[in-house]
């Protein structure tokens, strides 16, 4: 396939979605410096809405939006389940795509999305916000360089509780049990983030999914009772995974844990050490090692190259979520420009998805589940190095 037009253009991005995510997007690309053409969602009010705040067009539908020559760049900030259908229709319009996460809500639709973006050539991303963050990067770069020793367990969990009653209502709730709730959504963020850091790939898992409330409350118009409906996915997850034959983790994933509201935690526990870096305190990286005190380091520009990178202000000035996900809109653009510049592809969205629908098989039958069952084509990253100077 060739779609030399979409490649040479001066990149214009178009956002599919009115919600939450997309004014994020939309206000990233503003604060780089990116034209964004306009808007278009499932709501025409909505679309509307979004697109004047943000002065571009509204769209009056998806497919006079995808052929609009002056789009080149798709952001795709839909509900999960349409994902495969709109990213397969903006490749096949030869538009580039950022997708939001997660890819597909299976495996086999994420496949599909990979193997079609490997062949129209075009620039393929998803939004991974939390390899954004410059304390990961620090995080990354010292296990990498062999600082906490060999690599032999993980801990980690994202947790909220924005679902926790049960007249909390999103579309989310409405999922399949085949599509996944919780784990599927934050779920493949902890899974994303784990392997970046650790550059290991999952190979098996054990799950237990359950759900707080089975039935919830949908709303219905003023003065109308809420109306009920039965839970079929989960709004928690405990995960036991396996990262070849000498590393294991334990994961927890929950929407209704009163008192978390975006707790997300990874701890990376080596032969001489451990580190853990939490979001909601995302200028500190907690470090433990044999033989020296425990410590807190925090962001300042003392950090390895990798972090000074991803770092929009100097020590003592607060930056996190906005920042974060403006380092990552700001490298997939980058490498669109033919820079060597590294962002999480579909490539990465579909490992967390292998990983999801494995969780999801394990649940079910109630057994361990070798993740590559799903799709053997997927490589096994190596064992992260133990020696210094390794890249970060």
């Amino acid at each position: 396939m060739s779609h030399a037009s979409s490649t040479t253009q001066p990149p214009c991005a178009l956002i599919i979605g009115a919600g939450f995510t997309a004014g994020a997007h939309l206000e990233a690309l503003r604060r780089l410096g990116i034209p964004v053409a306009g808007v278009v969602a499932s709501d025409p009010s909505r679309t509307g809405a979004v697109a004047r705040r943000y002065g571009v067009r509204a769209y009056p539908d998806t497919w006079t939006a995808l052929h609009d020559p002056a789009v080149t760049v798709v952001h795709d900030c839909a509900p999960s389940d349409v994902h495969v259908e709109l990213n397969l229709a903006a490749l096949k319009a030869g538009k580039h795509v950022f997708s939001e996460k997660p890819l597909g809500v299976t495996a086999q639709e994420s496949r599909r999305q990979l193997d079609y973006a490997r062949a129209s050539g075009l620039r393929h991303g998803v939004h991974f916000t939390y390899r954004g963050y410059p304390m990961v990067r620090e995080l990354r770069h010292r296990v990498h360089s062999g600082e906490l020793g060999d690599v032999r367990y993980l801990r980690g969990h994202y947790l909220q509780d924005w679902l926790l009653s049960p007249e909390d209502y999103n579309w989310r709730l409405e999922a399949s049990a085949d599509e996944t709730r919780a784990l599927g959504d934050i779920g493949s963020h902890l899974l994303d983030l784990a392997r970046f850091v650790t550059g290991l790939e999952a190979t098996s898992v054990l799950a237990r999914l359950s759900r707080m409330h089975p039935t919830r409350y949908r709303p219905a118009g003023r003065g109308t009772p809420q109306v009920p409906f039965d839970v079929e996915a989960e709004d928690q997850a405990t995960l036991l995974l396996e990262y070849g034959p000498d590393v294991v983790a334990t994961f927890e994933v929950a929407q209704v844990y009163a008192g978390h509201r975006n707790d997300l935690a990874l701890e990376v526990i080596g032969t001489r050490g451990s580190a853990r870096w939490q979001q909601e305190s995302p200028e500190q990286l907690w470090l433990a090692r044999t033989g020296q005190p425990d410590g807190v380091l925090h962001k300042s520009g003392l950090l390895c190259t990798d972090a000074l990178n991803h770092m929009h202000y100097p020590a003592g000035h607060p930056e996190g979520y906005a920042d974060a996900l403006a380092n990552g809109i700001r490298a997939y653009y980058a490498a669109l420009a033919g820079e060597a510049s590294s962002h999480p592809s579909f490539e990465d969205g579909h490992a967390a998805a292998l990983t999801v629908t494995a969780a999801a098989r394990s649940h079910a039958e109630r057994r361990w589940v070798a993740i590559r069952d799903f799709d053997p084509s997927v490589p096994t990253l190596p064992t992260p190095p133990t020696r210094q100077g390794a890249p970060s």
